[in-house]
């Protein structure tokens, strides 16, 4: 799949990216769109998204990775057809773990097959069934429509490497076992002397996918009070709208947002009133300032459907948008770990 070198600018910072064709259903359409892919973990499909909310519209099937007969697709704007003799080479599964790998190649992190053949070293190396199984599973987080190159030798595809992961037994012949053992001792000459050369070259790496301390929390939509997820998750518990009560004066408001209504601050105090609502809240919530505090430094996105249209761009990081919302929490959680260690504030 051609993908092509992209950005975006969040702040004045260049977000390196990746741009990749798929199919996005709307009705009965399937739109042939430009996936954004970026280094913060987040992926532009008609609205950035997380990782996770990407492999949510993967499962749902608003993104699409294979058609039948007679489907209806478009260009937007452009141009329209049907397919006829379809032949697709992706699945959901094997689509999300190919972006993984984009978002591990664009930190310059490991992807799977990388982590595939250092597993494999390992389990020549001490050939246990415990390595086996890491080497498995590190085998079968390869995108399956890649898995041919992960050895770079294509007279015998990823046979060996699925051969000695799996091990004899089931599908793998003994004979079949042992022919891979034989092109690893030929080919790949000795593994402990390759790990020493892995660990003298590189530092070591992070697990894949961004974290909370290097990468991007995106806050969702609100939806109503009735919706709000069980688990105090960043998501939730970082809006406005969340409710955690916070008192102002002599009155107590159920959550930011309420208190942001009542007091109708003027344009010129608006981020100095926010700011200030937001300390009184996680003031009072120790636990929700917790997990503030946990999304490290990590920016913080935030869709700010619950402003007015005309203080959207203001608040929130949709298009054009300052993300001030993201930003003030940003600096809540500067002055939390401020106070934490005594530090003036």
């Amino acid at each position: 799949m051609s993908k092509q070198p992209t950005f975006r600018t969040v702040d004045g910072e260049r977000i390196p990216g990746l741009s990749r064709p798929v199919f996005v259903r709307n009705g009965d359409h399937h739109y042939l769109v430009q996936l954004g892919i970026y280094a913060d973990g987040l992926i532009d499909c008609w609205g950035l998204l997380t990782l996770e909310e990407f492999a949510a519209d993967l499962r749902r099937g608003r993104i699409v990775t294979t058609f039948e007969e007679g489907a209806r697709a478009a260009v937007h704007e452009t141009v329209e057809w049907e397919f006829s003799k379809v032949n697709g080479h992706l699945t959901p599964e094997s689509l999300y773990a190919e972006i993984r790998d984009d978002i591990d190649d664009l930190n310059d992190r490991p992807d799977s097959t990388a982590r595939a053949r250092r597993a494999l070293h390992e389990f020549r190396a001490d050939p246990t069934e415990e390595r086996r199984a890491v080497l498995r599973a590190a085998y079968e987080e390869i995108p399956e429509h890649e898995r041919h190159a992960a050895l770079a030798d294509h007279s015998v595809g990823d046979g060996p490497l699925h051969d000695l992961a799996m091990g004899p037994g089931g599908d793998v012949t003994e004979e079949e076992y042992q022919q891979a053992l034989d092109y690893f001792d030929e080919e790949w000459g000795d593994p402990l002397k390759w790990l020493a050369r892995q660990d003298q070259d590189q530092e070591p790496q992070p697990g894949p996918g961004p974290g909370p301390a290097d990468g991007t929390v995106l806050l969702h939509e609100w939806h109503g009070p009735e919706e709000w997820p069980e688990d105090a998750s960043p998501s939730a518990v970082l809006r406005n709208e969340y409710p955690a009560p916070v008192r102002i004066g002599d009155v107590t408001y159920r959550n930011v947002h309420e208190a942001w209504l009542a007091l109708d601050p003027p344009p010129g105090a608006r981020t100095a009133v926010m700011a200030a609502l937001l300390r009184a809240k996680y003031d009072r919530h120790p636990a929700l300032a917790g997990i503030l505090t946990a999304t490290g430094s990590a920016r913080i996105l935030y869709r700010a459907n619950s402003f007015t249209l005309s203080e959207t761009t203001f608040w929130g990081h949709e298009g054009a948008g300052r993300n001030w919302m993201g930003r003030l929490l940003e600096t809540t959680r500067a002055e939390l770990h401020a106070r934490r260690l005594r530090l003036p504030h």
